[in-house]
C-alpha cells in the first residue's frame, strides 16, 4: 500500500512538470527503475501520459499561430490659430497596440489599446500635468465570423461604412452588430449602434446605417442612410459626455431634431503623375429629418501617392462645408475649426516615408464658421509616425 502511494505521487509530480525536456524524464525515469520504485512498463506509461498532456497542451494553444500583433507611435506638435483668443502651442502623442486572431475558419477575434482621454473621435493626449501618467482606452474589441460572403462584427468595432471625415471621424469605432455583405465589386453594409444607455429610459438613443456601393477597377461609388433614434429630449453632454463639439440645434443643450442623413460618395483614379495615382473624391450629405433648414454638406477632395515604401510620398486637398444640421457634430471630423458642424474650411496634407516602419507628415487646417457659430480657428499638425 505505502509502495504504491509513492508510485502515484511520483506519477503526479512527474506529470506536474511535464515540460521538462525529454532528455530530463528519461534520465529521472531510469533512476526511479533502478531504485526499484517503478517498473519498465509503468515508466513506459508515464512517458504515454506525457505525451498525451503536451499534445492537448499544444492544441489549446494553437490560435497562437494565427495570432497577429500590430501598432503604431505617433509624436505630434499641434499650433492652433484661434481669432479672439490666444494661440495654443502643444506637444501631443497617439499610441495604439493590439491584435487579432483567427480562432476557427471562419472566426477573428480582435483587441487593440489606444491613448487619448476617453474622446470618441480622438486618441491623442496631451503633454502636461508635470509628466502625470496617462490613461490607456479600449478602442476595439470585437468578435466577426464570415460565412462566403457574408459577415458579422459585434462588440467596439472597426467603422464598417466606407466613408470620408464628413459623417465619420476617422477614429470613430462604433459599438453595437454590423452585417456586410461583398460579392465581386458589389459590397453592401448594415450596422445597430448603441449611442447611449439610460438607466431609468426604455428608448436609449441608438443609430442605425445601411449602405450598398460597388467598387470597379479605378472607381468606387456608394449610398446609404443613417438613422437616429430617441435623440430628441436628450442632453448633448450625456451622449458625448467627453467631447463637447459645437454646431448643432439645440435647446438648453438637448437635441431638438433626429439625425437622418443620407450619404452620396465616390472616388475615381483616373490616371497617374509621377507614377503615382492621382485620386478625386467627394461626398455630399442630407439631412432628411422634416421642417430643417440647415441640413447639407459636401466635401470635394484630391490626392496623389500614398505611403508604403521608403522615399513615397503623398499630397491631399479637401474642402468641405457642413451646415449645422447636416449630421451629428459629436460624430464628424474634430480636428478642422475645432471639430462638429456649422462650418467650412479647407484641409492640406503632405507626408513622406522616411523608412520602412516611419513617416514624417504635416497638415494645415483652414477653418472658418457657418452661422449660427462665430468661432474661426486654423490649425498646424507636425507628426511623426512609427507602425511595428
Amino acid at each position: 500500500m505505502v509502495m504504491e502511494k509513492i508510485k502515484t505521487i511520483v506519477f503526479l509530480f512527474i506529470i506536474s512538470f511535464s515540460f521538462l525536456i525529454a532528455g530530463e524524464i528519461d534520465i529521472l525515469l531510469n533512476k526511479l527503475i533502478n531504485k526499484g520504485i517503478i517498473t519498465k512498463e509503468e515508466a513506459n506509461e508515464i512517458k504515454q501520459e506525457i505525451k498525451k498532456e503536451k499534445e492537448s497542451e499544444k492544441g489549446k494553444y494553437s490560435f497562437l499561430k494565427d495570432t497577429k500583433f500590430s501598432g503604431d507611435l505617433r509624436v505630434r506638435f499641434q499650433m492652433e490659430n484661434i481669432e479672439g483668443d490666444p494661440n495654443r502651442n502643444r506637444g501631443r502623442f497617439r499610441g495604439r497596440f493590439g491584435f487579432k486572431t483567427n480562432l476557427a475558419e471562419n472566426t477573428e477575434v480582435g483587441l487593440r489599446l489606444a491613448s487619448g482621454v476617453g474622446e470618441q473621435t480622438s486618441t491623442n493626449q496631451t503633454f502636461e500635468d508635470s509628466f502625470s501618467q496617462k490613461s490607456i482606452w479600449i478602442d476595439r474589441f470585437y468578435v466577426k465570423h464570415k460565412i462566403n460572403n457574408f459577415g458579422i462584427i459585434a462588440g467596439k468595432i472597426e467603422n464598417p461604412f466606407y466613408s470620408t471625415d464628413l459623417i465619420w471621424d476617422t477614429d470613430i469605432n462604433p459599438e453595437g452588430i454590423a452585417f456586410t455583405y461583398q460579392n465581386n465589386n458589389f459590397f453592401t453594409n448594415l450596422g445597430v449602434f448603441i449611442l447611449d444607455e439610460f438607466r431609468n429610459l426604455t428608448d436609449d438613443p441608438m443609430l442605425y446605417g445601411f449602405q450598398i456601393g460597388y467598387k470597379g477597377k479605378n472607381f468606387k461609388i456608394g449610398s446609404g442612410i443613417y438613422l437616429t433614434n430617441n435623440l430628441v429630449g436628450k442632453k448633448q453632454d450625456d451622449i458625448s459626455p467627453k467631447y463637447k463639439p459645437k454646431g448643432n440645434s439645440l435647446n438648453n443643450g438637448e437635441y431638438i431634431y433626429e439625425y437622418k442623413p443620407i450619404s452620396i460618395l465616390f472616388e475615381v483614379t483616373p490616371f497617374e503623375i509621377v507614377n503615382k495615382s492621382f485620386k478625386i473624391y467627394g461626398e455630399y450629405i442630407q439631412n432628411t429629418e422634416s421642417n430643417l433648414v440647415n441640413n447639407k454638406g459636401y466635401l470635394i477632395g484630391i490626392s496623389l501617392g500614398n505611403l508604403k515604401e521608403k522615399g513615397d510620398f503623398e499630397f491631399g486637398y479637401n474642402y468641405r462645408r457642413i451646415e449645422a444640421d447636416a449630421t451629428m457634430a459629436i460624430l464628424s471630423d474634430s480636428d478642422i475649426n475645432g471639430g462638429g458642424t456649422s462650418l467650412k474650411g479647407h484641409k492640406i496634407n503632405f507626408g513622406y516615408q522616411v523608412s520602412k516602419n516611419s513617416s514624417l507628415g504635416v497638415t494645415y487646417f483652414i477653418g472658418s464658421p457657418l452661422s449660427p457659430r462665430n468661432d474661426k480657428r486654423n490649425t498646424l499638425q507636425i507628426d511623426y509616425l512609427v507602425k511595428f
